[in-house]
């Protein structure tokens, strides 16, 4: 009873800061108090929802006149992107915003840097005409030594392979223009966005090559743990990496506990927590939006698919891939039937791919075995191309409908899992 209580003070609490930034939220909240009426709640407990949602909407708008008022003058380098023929680019955040640098060729740039000089901004543009200062970060060595992997990748592996292998493991930006436009032109380039969809199917592949070996339950999760912790330092501490790691870490204790209910109470928690040291995470992060939904999905939708599917490795992926494609599409504006019907056709490959890719890392010396490596991920290359070239077929998506798309997963995730269906013997007459 008392967790019910606290798991909608929490929802509403939620609902109204994310309403503080985006206002369709405010229909999604009508929503569920429509729901909450029609289970006849208490008129005393729906004035306290409303007023925790009332809380949120003001905590956000607190938050973001305070914490956000202090602007550094410095631009803080996020991640590398690909280079056009005479600049290196980076996403870069400065005075709360985001922008496009572009540096010379010769400039190598880690994320967390601070750079201090003179530019010139054009709209999100900025280009850095003389250099004053330049403060390098804590995780400068992490940096170089992820530099290292990526030219060892690149060494003894095909263009294509290294740009595959280092994309769906951790990541890095795929600078292969023809390769990035087939993965985009497939609807697949978010497998490899920096998000918690690749570290939710990493993390996965760790447990299962645990478990193989016979190591008992908690040891395998704390090592996945450890895996999650090393994945974080690898991708220097992003914040989108940061989120999904601690999304990925609730999963695991949520798997430990073993009980729905339990799960659905840590993975809000979870998401309270982070609205509340960053109210607009989930709104503006698409990484950790992905790595929410795919959490979602994995959970929820996981161990129905798994006994249609007899794997559950496959099963949790069509499971997170259901829960994250209707927000790509809306983020891209539009609907592409072929990139749906590859999504799903490709799907159940992208873990065993992953896990090819570590072994290409381990094995990376091993020449000539390692040229073995290059074959399957060639075979992919071939596959994406054909596919890319298929015929586009494009319908809109706006927010109302990605809103009723969720609603009816919501709708199939709460009839699916009856463990699920929340006591409402504390709001009845």
């Amino acid at each position: 009873m008392i967790a019910n209580f606290l798991f909608f003070l929490i929802l509403f609490f939620i609902l109204g800061a994310f309403s503080f930034y985006l206002k369709e939220f405010v229909i999604l909240s009508l929503i569920i108090f429509s729901f909450l009426l029609l289970n006849k709640i208490n008129f005393k407990f729906l004035i306290i929802f409303i007023s925790f949602f009332v809380i949120g909407f003001f905590y956000a708008n607190f938050y973001t006149k305070i914490f956000l008022n202090d602007i550094d003058d410095s631009i803080i380098i996020e991640r590398e992107l690909s280079p056009t023929e005479n600049y290196r680019r980076y996403l870069v955040s400065y005075k709360n915003d985001k922008y496009f640098l572009y540096t010379p060729i010769y400039l190598n740039l880690h994320p967390k840097t601070k750079l201090n000089g003179d530019f010139e901004v054009l709209e999100n543009k900025i280009f850095l005409k003389n250099i004053k200062n330049i403060e390098k970060s804590i995780y400068e060595p992490i940096f170089i030594l992820k530099d290292k992997i990526n030219y060892l990748i690149r060494k003894n592996y095909s263009l294509n392979s290294s740009e595959i292998i280092s994309g769906i493991l951790y990541g890095e930006e795929i600078k292969n223009r023809e390769l990035r436009n087939y993965f985009k032109e497939t609807g697949l380039l978010h497998i490899t966005a920096m998000s918690g969809y690749n570290l939710t199917v990493l993390t996965n592949i760790t447990y299962l090559t645990l478990v193989a070996l016979g190591l008992s339950s908690i040891t395998i999760k704390l090592f996945s743990v450890i895996f999650i912790l090393l994945f974080v330092i690898l991708t220097g501490f992003q914040s989108s990496v940061i989120r999904a790691g601690i999304m990925t870490i609730a999963l695991i204790l949520a798997k430990l506990v073993g009980r729905i209910p339990l799960t659905r109470n840590i993975l809000l928690s979870t998401l309270f927590l982070i609205t509340l040291f960053s109210p607009s995470a989930l709104l503006e992060d698409l990484g950790f939006q992905l790595s929410f939904l795919a959490t979602i999905g994995i959970v929820y939708l996981g161990s129905f698919f798994e006994k249609i599917l007899k794997s559950r490795i496959i099963a949790e992926t069509i499971s997170a891939q259901i829960m994250v494609l209707p927000l790509i599409w809306y983020k891209f504006g539009e609907f592409n039937l072929f990139s749906f019907l590859n999504n799903i056709l490709l799907a159940p490959f992208i873990p065993f791919l992953m896990l090819l890719g570590f072994i290409a890392l381990i094995i990376v010396f091993l020449y000539p075995f390692n040229q073995i490596l290059n074959i399957p991920f060639e075979i992919f290359f071939k596959i994406i191309s054909i596919l890319s070239k298929m015929p586009k077929i494009y319908i809109p998506i706006p927010f109302v409908l990605t809103l009723i798309i969720y609603l009816y997963l919501a709708y199939f995730i709460y009839k699916i899992n009856k463990d699920e269906r929340i006591d409402f013997n504390f709001v009845i007459n």
